[in-house]
């Protein structure tokens, strides 16, 4: 099996498997010569079971059930070694509840560190002064308190970086990464429930032209206003992405290539009639957009459907642009030719802000 990188999501659990590892090995060793024979085999578990998990989510990639059978396993093995050795063994409890807001969900986690306090807490009450007892339960509340703030933080952080990295920074649509996870998605739905979809991809036409005379940030303006023109004229079901440069792809579920035609033509016709103004150019600019589309076969890869569609659009610019053209080789032709390389329109309707 080759090496591979760990996810963000993997490595956290992965991390703290190890670390229970190192942490706690060395104590079964000391426990045995010790000849505290119980608390060694409770070690010894916890182990065998952080290595068990952390090959899970290496080879399985099974990371919510490993992460809650860490978390498991961490609780336990302190709780359990409280209840043998008595409650100086406290300590234990520190390192393992913080492992719990790593491993499990916030409301998770605080509910498992509040079962496990009530478990040994009678433990530790028996046979010391109210001061110890105050000082221990007071640690382990700022420890649980401390945790849910640092696990709270952290998730929303986490699930904003995990929004970003599928987002086109420009467009705010769906990038690459986003487009092959949805794909992914579609193939095993299509392939399980036997539904069709279809891939639309649209490209901008003389897209260069427009960088070439009125600068990027122009060009810019114009993609971010197809990219809203895109997303006013699909379905809610449908999704919009940036597959890079000036090309755009929209995955439209449970839909048949002839229903997918006609969502094409809207959004064809919606593009070929914007206007795009912007300060610094005495006349709007108006654009036009090829279409490909293919419709997922049943036992087909996603690089092959994709293939199918780029193939389509290839056709359409190929036999006159801002025109539709499909991977069965029906075209919809546009009724007027595209604009040789970009036409300035008289017209003062203006288009959402850039950016």
């Amino acid at each position: 099996m080759m090496a591979r990188k760990l996810t963000l999501e993997e490595l956290p659990p992965v991390m703290l498997a190890f670390s229970g590892i190192l942490g706690i090995g060395p104590m079964v060793i000391y426990r045995l010569f010790e000849g505290s024979y119980a608390i060694a085999a409770v070690n010894a578990v916890a182990v065998i079971a952080f290595a068990i998990i952390a090959w899970s989510i290496y080879v399985k990639r099974a990371v919510r059930v490993a992460s809650v059978c860490m978390a498991l396993v961490a609780i336990s093995a302190a709780v359990t070694t409280i209840s043998i050795r008595g409650g100086d063994q406290i300590i234990w409890m520190y390192p393992a509840t913080i492992a719990l807001f790593y491993l499990l969900k916030p409301k998770e986690a605080a509910i498992a560190s509040l079962i496990a306090i009530a478990i040994i807490t009678p433990i530790i009450l028996e046979g010391r002064d109210s001061e110890r007892i105050a000082i221990y339960l007071a640690s382990l509340a700022v420890t649980i308190s401390l945790s849910v703030a640092f696990a709270v933080v952290t998730a929303a952080q986490r699930k904003d970086l995990h929004a970003t990295t599928l987002r086109d920074p420009l467009t705010g649509v769906g990038n690459r990464r986003a487009l092959d996870t949805m794909l992914d998605a579609a193939v095993t739905q299509s392939r399980a429930n036997s539904t069709s979809f279809v891939l639309i991809m649209l490209d901008i036409d003389h897209f260069k032209t427009v960088n070439d005379k009125h600068g990027h940030a122009i060009g810019d303006l114009v993609l971010c206003n197809i990219a809203k023109a895109v997303i006013a004229n699909i379905r809610p079901t449908d999704a919009c992405f940036r597959a890079g440069g000036e090309e755009f792809v929209v995955l439209a579920p449970a839909t048949e290539l002839q229903h997918a035609h006609r969502l094409a033509e809207r959004l064809r016709i919606a593009i070929h009639k914007m206007s795009h103004a912007a300060p610094g150019i005495s006349k709007a600019l108006r654009v036009t957009a090829s279409f490909g589309l293919a419709e997922y076969r049943e036992g087909e890869t996603r690089d092959s459907l994709y293939k199918r569609a780029d193939d389509a659009l290839y056709e359409a610019k190929r036999s006159g642009r801002n025109r539709l053209h499909a991977s069965d080789g029906t075209v919809s032709l546009s009724g007027t030719a595209s604009y040789p390389a970009l036409i300035e329109d008289t017209t003062t309707d203006t288009c959402a802000e850039h950016g």
